[in-house]
């Protein structure tokens, strides 16, 4: 155990890391455990433009390390819940409108009244408990920072898309270029706004069957409906060329930033995929985006 400590501690000193909990978990997982989802997308972040920081960690250790119930279960224990609730609901609704429409005789109008205001009590406590669950959804599913959704909720759906035998469907990778560099020259917290400004433009362009998702730290997915290849190209190229335009002002500091730019990949998402395989095809794709310049989108062939 000290000699993984010290690898771990190793690990921290080599990527100029802070040593803080959840960073040493993630890092501890990654060299005792390589074959886990975590120690892979380690991997993946080291091979990465922005390699890792606190950031990108923090990032991994809250998607696929702060609940230990899988994306996937999370999502159908909150729909059978949604479920069981319009099926109280719907059943209370009806006891109610019995009642109204009913004769009575003047013995069974106390009764009936009383009934009555049960079941609206039943509704009542119906409706607050969906606003909760729909609350809670919204916390498990939602990006905190750019308010779109995150990646266990890009998990949860494809899961549900592969138990509902949903047919083939194109599915984007896009990576902000050169975000390392933004972070160090203008600070975290423009690296932030520039998140939520890419984030919000991408959810502007894309048609509302098609899911945005912040997939890491810089990368954004989109889960399209359609595998309509040449419908999904307009719609990736549409947002690089409008993200592109955009002119990034740090204000707090008075200085022009400059235009960001993206690089994609688009691959076609089999049936018979997992979510691994998926993404790794795609990310292969985005990768090589990047090596024929950035800014562009390369397409599975």
């Amino acid at each position: 155990m000290p000699f993984v400590c010290n690898q771990v501690v190793a690990e921290i000193n080599r990527h100029a890391l802070s040593c803080d909990p959840k960073i040493f978990h993630v890092l501890h997982l990654y060299l005792t455990a390589p074959t886990t989802q975590v120690a892979k997308e380690v991997e993946r972040l080291k091979a990465s433009e922005e390699g890792l920081t606190d950031k990108t960690l923090h990032f991994v250790y809250e998607n696929l390390l702060q609940t230990q119930v899988s994306p996937e279960k999370q999502f159908e224990s909150m729909q059978r819940s949604r479920g069981h609730l319009d099926a109280i609901r719907s059943s209370a609704e009806s006891s109610v409108e019995i009642c109204a429409k009913s004769e009575h005789t003047k013995k069974q109008e106390k009764l009936v009244r009383t009934l009555t205001e049960n079941l609206t009590e039943i509704l009542n406590r119906t409706n607050a408990l969906e606003q909760e669950i729909a609350a809670s959804q919204n916390e498990v599913f939602t990006d905190s920072l750019t308010g779109i959704s995150n990646r266990r909720y890009l998990e949860a759906e494809f899961s549900a898309r592969s138990a509902r035998h949903h047919g083939p469907y194109y599915l984007a990778l896009l990576d902000i270029d050169h975000f390392k560099r933004i972070n160090d020259s203008q600070g975290h917290i423009v690296g932030d706004q520039v998140l939520k400004l890419v984030a919000a433009a991408i959810q502007h362009l894309i048609k509302g069957d098609d899911i945005l998702c912040r997939y890491g730290g810089e990368e954004f997915a989109i889960l399209f409906r359609s595998a309509d290849k040449n419908a999904c190209i307009s719609v990736v190229d549409t947002v690089l060329v409008s993200v592109g335009k955009q002119k990034l002002i740090n204000r707090r500091q008075g200085n022009t930033i400059g235009s960001v730019t993206l690089s994609a990949g688009l691959a076609l998402v089999d049936p018979e995929d997992d979510f691994e395989t998926a993404l790794d095809r795609v990310d292969r794709l985005m990768y090589k985006a990047k090596q024929k310049g950035r800014n562009q989108l390369v397409v599975q062939s």
